[in-house]
């Protein structure tokens, strides 16, 4: 009994000394290995990349960084309170990479104090906590020796993920004297109501329409760098812009193509979107034209592209089968959901993984876009840096000058596997396309650097980004890697890297792609029976209408017993396909949702009940093994 009684009492001092070892652990662990990280995220969402260590690592002048939290905020959203922890601790591991330069500053802004008067000086956006008008705060505000300043009003819990890359390009703005200039040619509203002529505007305001709004790439572009536009007729590039940024260039003058051509020649750098079918145009015809419009004179550019060693495939759309869109749309009154075979969902497997620009690239979606075609002999090289995969097709653009019928599209796609360039990299020594030009550059003095994309809708906002207001201010989440390939190639090009690494930690995607294949299989085959019974039913009822129907004296329709039972053998044969073909589209959809059940829960419940099974299978071998083990006692 007695030794009974010692063994309880150890075993309750042993559970008392494991507990005052693990928080004694925790506590040393909180002090020791404080600014050590782990990160096991797909993406290293949380890893702070050596390539941005210069940019901490090179600040010349001091930047102070004023962190505002109201403790109160996290009492009512616990989330928050985690989401101040991190960007403290980030900010923290600045400074001290900054060794520092960098000097942070902690404020608790209190109701009627000087803290809060200067927060809200600088642009805080505070959140109400209760009903009694108590506010708290979570913003941040950074200042330079030349008193530049960087604000966020308000750390959105939506831009989270985003986190280390909006607080080192923060600091990178602040550490960099002047922002390099591009020089920008387009014939795209991306500048909204700013970019679009008296004419275009008065006739939009006539058709009732909304104003079309600022592009968000055109806002993430000058967070880093100073835009010049310049005109389709211009004589000559300035001396101090860095670079030249041409999307659908429309009506260049030969005196235009010759500047760009020049500039290329003696060192500029260049990044071309040109796209056969710019999605965006037509969007602005139906608000000024109710009409679509039809592609610009882009002959222009197409004569420099050529002198580069690519041309666009004249009147030519790409897609791809296996990269296609799946969308929902109504069509004859009725609701349709299909994969858009013109709009692909581009994944890693698509982009060159050893350039910069598309290295770290997750996805790109791009719409309507052209395919590039290698000219020869122009003395280039030219690497593709995003393609389609085997399973592609062009189709002509004509298609999709109205609204497309993307049934058909899909129904018909005939893959040519053959995998098609949508974006290049065209690097060597580049002739002019001007030759006989007097006074000129007839061979480039140096390897030319030019990218160019046969796609300019991917930079709509509808295809990779969602915008919302929140606080007061506009918040920005981006759904795809669009916008970080334009600001990669531009960063590349003016030979400014410094964000790349951490721009796609945010944007993820893990679609069931083997769910993806079967179903895209599977309803190839229906819609291609689908297509059957339908023109059947068309043309009964054509027969059906065409039967000649006879009127005696008073005006009264006359059938003969045969045009009867002929009729009554058509409407039969109508209501049965009609049957039919309803059966095929309610199979159709059946069978994939058992499909994505199936695999869904193959992949969400299939490992718990593995691994159950196998602990069950584990507990009975044991129990056998103690039963065998007593038995042989």
């Amino acid at each position: 009994m007695l030794q009974r009684l010692d063994s309880a009492r150890l075993a309750i001092l042993a559970v008392f000394v494991a507990a005052i070892l693990f928080v004694a652990v925790n506590l040393l662990a909180n002090i020791w290995f404080s600014q050590w990280r782990a990160d096991f995220t797909e993406s290293a969402s949380y890893t702070t990349s050596a390539q941005l260590r210069p940019i901490f690592e090179n600040i010349k002048e001091p930047i102070t960084v004023r962190l505002y939290y109201t403790d109160a905020v996290g009492r009512v959203s616990p989330r928050h309170a985690q989401y101040y922890a991190r960007v403290r601790d980030l900010l923290q591991q600045y400074s001290k990479l900054a060794k520092g330069m960098i000097k942070l500053e902690l404020y608790s802004p209190e109701p009627f104090s000087d803290v809060e008067d200067r927060a809200v000086g600088f642009g805080m956006q505070g959140l109400p906590l209760n009903q009694q008008g108590e506010v708290g705060y979570f913003g941040l505000a950074a200042t330079n020796s030349t008193d530049d300043e960087q604000v966020i009003p308000f750390f959105s819990v939506d831009r989270e993920r985003f986190l280390e890359y909006d607080l080192t390009k923060l600091i990178y703005n602040l550490a960099r004297p002047s922002q390099p200039k591009i020089g920008l040619i387009t014939a795209l509203q991306m500048d909204g109501m700013a970019s679009m002529s008296q004419e275009q505007l008065q006739q939009m305001q006539a058709a009732g329409g909304e104003p079309p709004q600022p592009w968000a790439i055109m806002q993430q572009i000058r967070e880093f760098f100073a835009i010049q536009n310049l005109a389709p007729d211009i004589t000559h590039i300035p001396a101090d812009i860095d670079m030249l940024l041409l999307i659908q260039p429309e009506g260049l003058t030969p005196q235009a193509q010759l500047a760009i051509d020049q500039y290329v020649m003696n060192g500029g750098k260049a990044l071309l979107f040109i796209d056969p079918n710019a999605e965006s145009q037509s969007a602005i015809a139906n608000l000024t034209q109710r009409e679509k419009r039809k592609p610009g004179n882009v002959s222009g550019i197409k004569k420099l592209m050529a002198a580069w060693g690519v041309r666009l495939a004249e009147g030519k759309v790409v897609g791809d089968v296996d990269s296609a869109i799946r969308v929902n749309m109504a069509m004859n009154g009725r609701p349709i959901l299909s994969d858009y075979v013109a709009w692909m969902r581009l994944e890693a497997d698509h982009f060159d993984p050893n350039d910069a620009v598309t290295g770290d690239l997750k996805q790109i979606n791009v719409a309507t876009a052209g395919a590039l075609e290698v000219v020869a002999d122009a003395g280039t090289t030219v690497t593709p840096l995003m393609m389609t995969g085997p399973r592609s097709m062009r189709m002509d653009a004509d298609k999709f000058v109205s609204m497309p019928d993307i049934v058909s599209l899909f129904r018909d796609f005939q893959p040519q596997n053959k995998r098609e360039i949508i974006a290049a990299r065209i690097v060597g020594k580049a002739k002019s396309a001007f030759p006989d030009a007097t006074d000129t550059v007839k061979e480039a003095k140096q390897p030319i650097n030019v990218i160019v994309v046969a796609d300019t809708d991917l930079l709509m906002d509808r295809f990779w980004v969602e915008v919302n207001q929140a606080m007061g201010q506009t918040v920005m989440s981006p759904t795809s890697d669009n916008g970080n390939f334009v600001s990669n190639a531009l960063e590349n090009l003016t030979g400014t890297p410094a964000l790349s690494s951490l721009r796609g930690h945010g944007v993820q995607s893990h679609p069931f792609t083997l769910l993806d294949d079967i179903r895209r299989d599977a309803e190839m085959q229906y819609r291609a029976k689908e297509q059957g019974l339908t023109s059947h039913l068309e043309e009964l009822e054509k027969k059906a209408s065409a039967m000649q129907v006879k009127q005696d004296g008073s005006g009264a329709a006359v059938l003969s017993e045969q045009d009867k039972r002929t009729i009554e053998t058509y409407r039969a044969d109508i209501l049965a396909t009609r049957r039919e073909l309803r059966e095929v589209q309610r199979a159709l959809r059946e069978n994939i949702d058992r499909l994505q059940g199936s695999i869904t829960f193959a992949n969400t419940a299939g490992v718990p009940i593995v691994f159950g099974l196998i602990l069950i299978a584990v507990a009975v071998v044991r129990h056998r093994r103690r039963k065998r083990r007593a038995t042989d006692v």
